[in-house]
């Protein structure tokens, strides 16, 4: 055997390794993707009854009011229950000309 045999074995044994490791990794990549047509199972178009609206309703009602006394009752004493409510409100904006103008005409007594 010449050198050059040697090669070429090493040469078609790694070709052949790549080429295994690539049809290995394109038939993992299936469990990733879904096929085009694999559609989920229709669901029941059903609607709640006026009865089991109420119901839901009530119950996100009484749930808002569970968490906001929860709130409430975990605030630091002293600590204001809208904390909006003690704000400062912003400053007044200054009068354009025009506003000012209007003003100054509509208080005026007409002349007779």
């Amino acid at each position: 055997m010449n050198g050059r045999g040697s090669v070429t074995r090493i040469g078609l044994a790694s070709l052949a390794v790549s080429a295994s490791l690539a049809l290995l990794v394109s038939g993992c990549t299936d469990a990733i993707y879904p096929a085009v047509h694999d559609m989920p199972t229709a669901r029941p178009n059903t609607t709640l009854t006026p009865d089991e609206v109420k119901q839901a309703t009530d119950n996100l009602i009484l749930e808002r009011d569970h968490l906001s006394t929860e709130t409430q009752a975990a605030a630091p004493p002293g600590a204001p229950a809208n904390p909006t409510a003690n704000a400062v409100p912003a400053p007044n904006k200054p009068a354009s000309a025009a506003q000012t103008a209007q003003t100054q005409t509509a208080g005026a007594n007409p002349k007779p």
